[in-house]
């Protein structure tokens, strides 16, 4: 967790798949992306193939869904 950023962003990633349930999925995305120190938190979103990403940083999508391509939950 990046506690030395005064500032967090929120960016909706589209996953292509729903992960149902929401919450349920929006654990497991937050699990597999642990390892970017930037992410803050994942959350539900309103639509079950998007979660959001709390991150302190630069928003990087492409490399959080390559993270997640590579554990297989896309």
């Amino acid at each position: 967790m990046a506690a030395t950023n005064d500032f967090v962003w929120a960016t909706q990633l589209s996953l292509g798949t729903e992960l149902t349930p929401r919450s349920m999925g929006a654990q497991l995305v937050r699990s597999e992306l642990s390892l970017f120190t930037e992410i803050v938190d994942v959350l539900p979103a309103s639509r079950a193939d998007t979660v959001v990403v709390v991150h302190a940083g630069p928003a990087r999508p492409a490399a959080w869904r390559a993270e997640l391509e590579e554990a297989g939950i896309l």
